[in-house]
């Protein structure tokens, strides 16, 4: 299996409490990154933006459990604070939102849908070559 420790530690060391936590699974990491980013999102801070997301995109990349817990603990969630929807958007690389996009239809209503369809047919970098 991957270290994604190792590599967490070297990209986000705003979140190195959570990674010492031997306890703790790359979902409970991924979860904290994910309010890293809404942080991030809210301050405008486009460097922290671009390594939370490039972390997230690493993992999605990799071997399967790690590829799904992006996927259910990080990119499930990125429109819940449908405010930063416009902002978000951007970010989310073409492979991910294909394999994310079967949970957000099942969680939202097709208005929603339709409106983050419609973002994503519109958005292209920074998040298109993430890291």
């Amino acid at each position: 299996m991957v270290d994604w420790r190792t590599r967490a530690s070297t990209l986000v060391p705003e979140l190195s409490g959570v990674v010492e936590r031997e306890s703790w699974s790359c979902h409970v990491f991924l979860t904290e990154l994910w309010q890293l980013a809404l942080d991030a999102h809210r301050e405008g801070d486009r460097e922290l933006l671009g390594r939370v997301y490039g972390f997230a995109h690493w993992c999605f990349r990799q071997e399967q459990f790690l590829s799904n817990a992006s996927v259910v603990s990080f990119y499930e969630h990125v429109f819940d604070e449908w405010d930063l929807r416009d902002d978000v958007a951007p970010w989310l690389p073409a492979e991910v939102v294909d394999k994310v996009r079967p949970l957000w239809e099942w969680r939202w209503s097709k208005e929603r849908l339709t409106e983050v369809d419609r973002l994503l047919a519109g958005s292209g970098p920074p998040g298109r070559n993430a890291v």
